[in-house]
């Protein structure tokens, strides 16, 4: 009878997993991987039921809305990925699609994630992941708190190789990140010559490595205040960069080929409309935290895409943020200035991405 239960499990569409009391994974059938790997969470349903002995037995679904399980194109499953598969962690929508294009053009297979908890759930649930990309400031739990959490976990998944990404430009913020427990870290915006390198000397490196296992037990890192921690010198109230940065442009359109830069653009600018609405919004009702949260996450989205005067405007404004003594009166005015100024932005980004389908079209 046993057997028959277990042949059954592994037929069905259903994906079942069971979990131990230390959250680890005991049995998962054919589905559980297929879904959890080849399908976004935030496309799946979970039922999950405690269990006596302090286990759980967790079941998942396709959303209803989404195209039967039939239909959906699981053969690229992360876990059957014959180069690695790779989590990109980042609440940018647009710099996770870049980074993707990038990747999958070298034939990693990726997996995404918005923030911290989710890759956290990912792992828990049986994502086997040669290694992660990590945005260092997202919201709910940041990249450094997630990478703490994942070098406590139990078995090999703690020693993950992780990549921090930040468009943090101080040193401070790579010993902050290395003292968390990640292994590397990259500036935004990424250079794919030199992720790809970091990425294939962290992957060929054997579990338990000695910077691993010096990651896995590093003391919990003794950090000083926000304000202490960016050693840059003070920019100007109003930046003097050019308003978009043609270089980051063709270096995008080099690394992402001219459709993904294309696809990317367009996330991008949806996205930064989006967050515009948000921050005056937020402004409009003294929301300081939105308005933190999203003028930072403006900062690193506009420097992947050339928005060079926006980025510093917006890095102006999050030092002010981090300011122990908090000027509400200088940050709300650098905030509207933020979005006086992305408007302006998008149109040079927009006539930009013109100019380069027309250049496109006439070649043809």
């Amino acid at each position: 009878m046993e057997h028959r239960i277990i042949d059954a499990l592994a037929q069905t569409q259903a994906g079942i997993a069971l979990f131990d009391a230390d959250e680890r994974i005991v049995y998962a059938n054919p589905a559980w991987e297929q879904l959890i790997t080849g399908v976004a969470e935030e496309d799946l349903i979970f039922n999950e039921t405690e269990l006596a002995d302090g286990g759980m037995i967790s079941v998942c679904f396709v959303k209803p809305q989404l195209l039967p399980l039939d239909k959906i194109n699981l053969e690229n499953s992360a876990n059957d990925s014959k180069i690695g598969t790779v989590i990109i962690a980042d609440d940018s929508e647009s710099n996770r699609m870049v980074a993707r294009r990038i990747l999958q053009a070298e034939g990693y297979s990726i997996v995404e994630a918005s923030n911290g908890q989710t890759v956290l759930n990912m792992l828990r649930r049986g994502v086997n992941a040669d290694l992660i990309l990590m945005d260092v400031e997202m919201p709910d739990m940041d990249g450094l708190h997630t990478t703490r959490r994942i070098r406590h976990m139990a078995g090999p998944v703690s020693q993950t190789p992780i990549i921090a990404l930040s468009a943090h430009q101080s040193r401070d913020w790579n010993v902050i990140a290395r003292q968390s427990g990640v292994d590397e870290f990259i500036n935004k915006p990424i250079q794919r010559e030199k992720l790809i390198e970091t990425m294939h000397d962290l992957i060929s490196r054997a579990p338990g490595t000695v910077s691993n296992a010096q990651s896995k037990n590093s003391p919990p890192p003794h950090l000083r205040s926000k304000s202490a921690r960016i050693g840059r010198p003070p920019r100007p109230e109003s930046p003097t960069s050019p308003v978009l940065d043609i270089r980051v442009l063709e270096q995008l359109y080099n690394d992402a080929g001219d459709e993904g830069a294309k696809c990317g653009i367009d996330i991008f600018i949806n996205e930064t409309e989006s967050r515009l609405v948000k921050i005056d919004k937020a402004l409009s009702e003294d929301d300081l935290k939105t308005v933190r949260n999203e003028v930072h996450a403006l900062k690193s989205t506009s420097g992947t895409f050339g928005l060079r005067q926006l980025s510093e405007l917006c890095e102006t404004t999050q030092s002010v943020f981090e300011d122990s003594n908090l000027d509400e009166e200088r940050v709300l005015s650098l905030s509207r200035q933020v979005v006086q100024l992305a408007p302006t932005a998008l149109t040079a980004l927009n006539l930009y991405r013109r100019s380069r389908n027309i250049a496109g079209d006439s070649t043809a």
